[in-house]
């Protein structure tokens, strides 16, 4: 592969820079397994090529020109890039793929999520990773519509890859003030009718999910789970929301819990969903271990 500007090779831009990563021409010819020779021809022809002094000669050492510092900052970058191409055209040549998609559903804890994913690309940097975040995510319309591998999500599948990774509990919860605290007793269902309820709903799935609640129930629709708290917080709703969200709020006292007599805590159980974790997809069986498909569901 050439350089159009003056016809320099790929491989001399590479030796210039193991010269640099390694110290000197002698380390870098053991480092490419070539003769010293072969790398001071390859430096002083991309010298003459380029019409630039890349190394001046400071004692016994080498060091890098102004020049050099600068080209070779320039070109590192299309060289990492070619790296990777060639990873990726490996990984394809094994049955991978050189994209990996994932869904997760929204409730899902965003530290746990990026954790994963950060310790993902440095396993596989050549896998392109493309996150797709909603509410109530059906992992068929994610696999069909979406092109997703894997898939987080509360809803049943029908897939047979399926294991529970997360169960977050989902509290009910008003400001410090709502006026449903002022009754000086256990609240029943009738209570709560008298007041709204913040409702998390969505049709990402191809038809309308929400949160349960009673049939007359009057509710404000949010679509997603930050709308939801956002609601509570001004002191317009009550509503379930996930705990380990708003733990901050409870213990300050922001948040208060209702004294209800039954349903004061939800459970929603996170499934892992995937099509296929066979050994012809290393990467896809990678994240989805890193996400916790080989390990007990975590309480949350």
């Amino acid at each position: 592969m050439y350089l159009e500007a003056m016809n320099t090779t790929l491989d001399a831009w590479e030796i210039l820079q193991a010269v640099v990563q390694s110290g000197g021409f002698a380390p870098a010819a053991r480092k490419l397994n070539r003769s010293q020779s072969t790398i001071s021809y390859a430096i002083g022809r991309l010298q003459e090529q380029l019409g630039v002094q890349l190394f001046e000669i400071h004692g016994r050492k080498a060091q890098l020109t102004e020049a050099g510092r600068v080209l070779l900052a320039d070109v590192e970058p299309h060289l990492a890039g070619f790296h990777e191409l060639e990873q990726r055209a490996s990984l394809m040549a094994k049955g991978g793929s050189s994209d990996l998609c994932l869904s997760v559903d929204s409730i899902f804890p965003d530290d746990r999520l990026f954790a994963a994913l950060s310790a993902f690309s440095q396993s596989y940097p050549q896998v392109r990773l493309r996150l797709r975040q909603g509410t109530f995510l059906s992992a068929e319309t994610e696999f069909t519509l979406h092109n997703a591998q894997i898939c987080i999500t509360g809803l049943a599948s029908r897939e047979p890859l399926m294991k529970t990774i997360v169960v977050i509990g989902m509290i009910v919860v008003v400001r410090r003030d709502h006026p449903l605290l002022s009754i000086e007793r256990r609240l029943t269902n009738s209570d709560l009718l008298q007041h709204m309820q913040v409702a998390i709903e969505s049709a990402a799935s191809g038809s309308l999910k929400q949160q349960p609640r009673f049939a007359a129930q009057r509710i404000l629709p949010v679509s997603s789970i930050e709308s939801a708290i956002a609601a509570v917080r001004s002191g317009l709703c009550f509503g379930w929301l996930p705990r380990y969200r708003i733990q901050t709020e409870l213990d300050r006292g922001d948040f208060v819990a209702l004294p209800i007599t039954a349903g004061k805590i939800r459970e929603v159980r996170l499934n892992l969903v995937t099509r296929e974790l066979g050994a012809n997809n290393p990467a896809a069986h990678t994240l989805a271990s890193l996400l916790g498909v080989n390990r007990d569901p975590e309480i949350l």
